[in-house]
């Protein structure tokens, strides 16, 4: 059996048989992807080159490790990792037949070096799990911050596309229409909120008009949110009409016994504007 100084000699020795072979290590996984995937590698062939090289690096990396400062140096690389893949598209179970990949390769390597060196059945299968518990964290982690990262892009795009769906348009410098176009929820009523108390104060809206004509049906949660809406326009000094109100929306905001009285309502935009005083010749 080896002494501990010995044993490290050896983990040093796979180490650098890891670094030396690392070109050949990423030679072979990139000449197997590129056949089975070939639009897809070669569209980001730099960017995986670096990651691949970047993962051997971290396998060589971790063989010296304790495995608590593995463990640091997994999250490090996993959050980096994920971010990139993203940004390159390159799916989550690709990546991960690629982390798998090296479990076998560094592994017969690992087998190799503990021979030469006459390791003991025991201190061999040391090694080998130490670092099977670096690539199953690997993959736990690339697995967990990718689909973090990629929810968190999804949520972005979700409410890049809600915020379009409640635009504020100027139809004159004082007066603007907010219409509202499909279902309410929740969370879009509270962008609505938003929206309309940003743009309202920086341009010093007089009127605000929100039209919800196109808009099939309210529940109650978010009618009160639109009344809320109505209050703290007025804290602005907004004025703010209602147009186009269905029957049902109507039945809602009555059930709720909610104080409409002092926002005027119209069945209109069109009347709505007129009743401000916005004239069809400023459209001209």
């Amino acid at each position: 059996m080896q002494t501990k100084n010995n044993l490290h000699t050896t983990l040093k020795k796979i180490n650098e048989v890891i670094i030396d072979q690392k070109q050949e290590l990423i030679q072979t996984i990139k000449v197997e992807k590129s056949i089975k995937y070939p639009n897809l590698i070669q569209s980001n062939s730099q960017e995986l080159s670096n990651w691949r090289e970047r993962l051997v690096n971290v396998y060589a990396e971790a063989i010296l490790l304790k495995k608590e400062e593995s463990i640091v140096l997994l999250n490090n690389w996993g959050r980096e990792t994920a971010d990139l893949l993203i940004v390159i598209q390159f799916p989550l179970d690709l990546a991960i037949e690629e982390i798998k990949f090296y479990r076998d390769v560094i592994g017969d390597i690992i087998k190799d070096q503990a021979k030469a060196d006459t390791l003991s059945l025991d201190e061999f299968y040391e090694l080998l799990s130490s670092f099977d518990h670096v690539v199953d964290h690997a993959i736990h982690l690339i697995s967990v911050f990718y689909m973090k990262k990629y929810s968190t892009n999804i949520q972005s795009a979700k409410n890049a596309v809600d915020e379009l769906s409640v635009p504020i348009v100027n139809v004159s410098e004082k007066i603007g229409v907010l219409p509202l176009i499909g279902d309410l929820d929740t969370q879009r009523a509270q962008i609505l909120m938003d929206v309309a108390l940003t743009k309202s104060a920086e341009c010093a809206y007089e009127y605000l008009i929100i039209d919800l004509s196109g808009v099939p049906v309210i529940d109650t949660m978010v009618a009160n949110q639109i009344f809320k809406v109505l209050d703290a326009l007025q804290l602005l000094g907004v004025e703010t009409k209602l147009s186009g109100i269905r029957p049902e929306i109507a039945q809602t905001m009555i059930s709720l016994g909610l104080d409409f009285k002092e926002t005027k309502s119209f069945s209109s935009l069109h009347l709505a504007l007129k009743f401000i005083g916005f004239e069809q010749k400023n459209l001209v």
